[in-house]
């Protein structure tokens, strides 16, 4: 990798650092509040359960006598996933308005006359934009997990204990936060191809657009689906599902890449929305890295690229 690719990058960072760095410490933070002032304010209830004088001391105990250790330990980890796709969500709404604006906003401030008088490629600056997109804005996203779940996880057991229950019992012992981080680095890794037609039709759009990017973006998808239903509802009654499913499972794997699966003895629990049902465990993950509706996608995203390098170099530089 180039010195000057990774000056491309750092510029890309730069630029915007706001939404791509700050933002996953600042979910953080909101969180922790949140977090905070929903478990603070269980000291003033007032109910009974369980014997207790409270509803959080009467919970605790009910958890600690009630629940074995798988029960538990499963109830911690979801706990620790349902607070990790709130990261995710917000960074792919990010990264979605990131890519949309990639390669129209320096033709809108006229940068890119600046940018292409310097020894840079078009290749380079789209790839830049892209790498940015894939690796930058989610080891960002995991950094603020890892960071913001470690003091998630520090003022859980502190208002356990403040609640007089056992944190160690009741919280830390069943946490095993390492394994989460690895596997929701490795679903970044697969999620970054699995998605990388939506990010290049996204370049795509916005190398075309003279103005307004997002509608560019989601019309032609949107009335392609429509008409590709309508062609085939009126040759043989049924509506067809290929583009629209397309879309959705990637649409569904930016907002959460993962799915659940959960053993209650005698019920068996499985969640996840459309496309995501591949991440329950390391090797549903590393599965999909072989799945055909993977590489087809990325020869489509390649190909979306691809024309985001060529409208980059040969068309004019006006927006509206």
């Amino acid at each position: 990798m180039s010195a000057r690719f990774l000056t491309l990058v750092q510029r890309e960072i730069w630029e915007h650092r706001g939404g791509l760095i700050y933002t996953p410490f600042i979910v953080g933070a909101v969180m922790i509040g949140l977090f905070l002032l929903t478990g603070g304010s269980t000291f003033y209830w007032k109910s009974t359960i369980d014997g207790s004088g409270n509803m959080a001391e009467g919970a605790l105990k009910m958890a600690e006598t009630q629940l074995n250790p798988a029960q538990m330990q499963l109830i911690a980890q979801a706990a620790l996933w349902s607070t990790a796709l709130v990261w995710q969500m917000v960074m792919f709404i990010v990264v979605f308005f990131y890519c949309l604006g990639s390669l129209y906003d320096d033709r809108r401030d006229r940068s890119v006359l600046f940018w292409k008088s310097m020894p840079v490629s078009d290749l380079e600056t789209v790839l830049s934009k892209v790498a940015t997109a894939v690796v930058v804005a989610p080891l960002a996203m995991l950094a603020g997990v890892i960071v913001g779940q470690i003091v998630l996880i520090l003022l859980g057991g502190i208002l356990v204990a403040m609640h007089g229950g056992n944190p160690w019992k009741l919280v830390w012992s069943h946490l095993n936060p390492f394994v989460i981080w690895a596997q929701f680095a490795i679903v970044q890794g697969v999620q970054a191809l699995y998605l990388l037609p939506l990010f290049g039709w996204l370049m795509l759009a916005s190398a075309f657009a003279r103005g307004r990017p997002f509608l560019w973006a989601v019309l032609p998808p949107v009335m392609l689906s429509i008409a590709e239903s309508w062609l085939r509802f009126t040759t043989d009654f049924a509506f067809s599902k290929v583009i629209w499913e397309f879309i959705v499972r990637r649409f569904a794997a930016g907002f959460a890449p993962v799915s659940i699966n959960a053993d209650f003895g005698d019920t068996n629990v499985n969640a996840g929305l459309s496309g995501t049902k591949y991440a329950a465990n390391f090797d549903d993950v590393l599965a999909r890295v072989a799945s055909l509706d993977l590489w087809v996608g990325v020869a489509i995203g390649i190909a979306f690229l691809a024309g985001a390098i060529y409208l980059r170099r040969y068309r004019d530089d006006s927006t509206s």
